[in-house]
């Protein structure tokens, strides 16, 4: 398995309802030298958990005993762990059981191996971005987060205690997989007792499980009061210094402030799945520069009060910490190819924020852009500008009209009108032509800010597409 995440743990515990299910996965990470052990029985499951602390755990939406589905919150509390939601059935229930977890990571039905380590290796993705960032990646480290995440604080209970105080007395027990080739392991037979091997410890050691992966985040609640809001850091990547950069302390101000509150429940909000409407903040500031993007559920323009409201609020919140930000530039609403906005968020954004406004889940991410300032120059006549031939993007529509000089009649000539596609032929002829330069005129300049904007989310909505084809291509073969 390829992973950019660094030295890999490639322990896995798995949480299924049925004794003899997933055993087409198991084998196929068996094979790849993973170290599993999986079971039906959570009293094993959860000996093995504090025994081994693997470092990561998939956990089943159809087993029987709905505790299960709390693990996926304590089990991040207790131990350094990346968890994985996954469906066994295809049914409808079950595949709505599995979106409303909003679990970071999931697997979609059917789980497959090649599918769980394209999640192990999206995990280690987002560490190694992180890292890339400089970022702290220290985890465990309770008691110090923000708001609306559940921090251990107070006395030292240990992760016994707390997953018993969970689960009670009544779990159940069950069948369980165990392979006794990887030494070191839980073995449910010796009392869940691990005596060797490098996973080796004192469960009430703090030193204890520093060989998991990085990159610990904990996990967070969803019903606040007056309304619900998605798990306010169910994105990636959030860290602590991300948490503490100013563009998304803005983001995250400006867009609390803004909503306005309805759906009491889960099941009353409309959540964001496909998007091409979007609305776009252009941020252009001393330290930092790109475009915030927002988008709606069910794919709805964006409230236009409301977009503008939330950079009213977040240009006040730059401006009142030091920040020197443009701002000339109006929101903008654009049109963008198709995209599963939360998905391509997490591969492509810097952040991504969510919270519900009359009911309707809306979401903002960050694009850092550093040539978001578009670059002008004096035309012949007052009222037009000159712009590079090279910022035309080839066999795309133009939202603005497009002339072209002619030096030798003085006379500006339409050579696209708004809407209208230019074609890579059309722009290699003007090149060869020793043509440089193309004109607008000067009041067109927010449509050409709009045309820009949509080119680059667009030019990153490939670049998500192709990864993603990519990678389809890969386990295909």
């Amino acid at each position: 398995m390829d992973s950019s995440g660094g030295s890999e743990n490639k322990s896995l515990l798995i949480i299924k309802s049925q004794a003899q299910g997933l055993t087409g996965v198991e084998n196929f990470l068996k094979n790849r030298e993973w170290k599993l052990f999986s079971t039906i029985a959570l009293k094993d499951a959860l000996a093995y958990m504090v025994q081994n602390q693997p470092a990561f755990v998939m956990i089943s939406v159809d087993h029987p005993n709905k505790k299960v589905r709390k693990l996926a919150k304590v089990l991040p509390q207790a131990f350094p762990c990346c968890v994985i939601m996954f469906a066994e059935q295809t049914i409808p229930a079950s595949i709505k059981a599995l979106a409303e977890t909003r679990a970071e990571y999931m697997l979609n039905p059917p789980a497959t191996g090649p599918a769980v380590e394209r999640t192990v290796n999206k995990f280690y993705k987002d560490q190694s971005r992180k890292l890339a960032a400089g970022q702290n990646l220290e985890r465990g480290k309770f008691g110090e987060s923000e708001e609306k995440v559940i921090s251990i604080k107070g006395e030292n209970v240990s992760a016994q205690s707390l997953l018993a105080q969970l689960m009670g007395d009544d779990v159940d027990n069950g069948g369980s997989y165990y392979d006794p080739s990887h030494v070191g392991h839980y073995n449910p037979q010796a009392g869940g007792r691990q005596t060797q091997g490098p996973l080796h410890h004192n469960s009430q050691d703090p030193n204890a499980g520093k060989n998991k992966p990085p990159g610990y985040r904990p996990p967070h609640e969803g019903l606040k009061q007056g309304g619900y809001l998605p798990s306010d850091d169910e994105l990636s990547p959030t860290t602590k210094n991300q948490r503490d950069s100013i563009i998304l302390k803005g983001t995250k101000e400006a867009l609390e402030k803004s909503v306005v509150r309805g759906a009491k429940t889960t099941e009353e909000v409309q959540f964001i799945e496909q998007a091409s409407n979007v609305a776009c903040i252009v941020i252009e500031s001393t330290r930092f520069s790109g475009y915030l993007v927002a988008a709606m559920a069910q794919d709805r323009k964006m409230d236009e009060k409301f977009i503008d409201r939330v950079r009213e609020k977040l240009f006040k919140f730059l401006s009142d910490n030091g920040e020197q930000v443009d701002n000339g530039k109006d929101t903008m609403q654009i049109k963008i190819k198709q995209v599963p906005f939360e998905d391509w968020a997490v591969e492509c954004a810097e952040f991504l924020r969510k919270s519900v406004h009359n009911g309707e889940e809306v979401a903002m991410a960050f694009f850092p852009h550093a040539d978001i300032k578009a670059h002008f120059q004096e035309s012949a006549s007052e009222m037009m500008l000159a712009i590079s031939l090279g910022d035309i993007k080839a066999d795309e529509s133009v939202e603005f009209n497009l002339y072209v000089y002619l030096e030798r009649n003085q006379k500006y000539v339409l050579y696209t009108p708004r809407g209208g596609k230019i074609y890579q032929k059309q722009i290699d002829k003007l090149a060869d032509q020793g043509v440089r330069h193309v004109h607008m005129f000067k009041s067109d300049v927010q449509d050409f800010n709009k045309y820009r904007a949509q080119n680059y989310l667009n030019g990153k909505i490939e670049e998500y597409q192709a990864a993603a084809e990519g990678l389809a291509v890969k386990e295909a073969s």
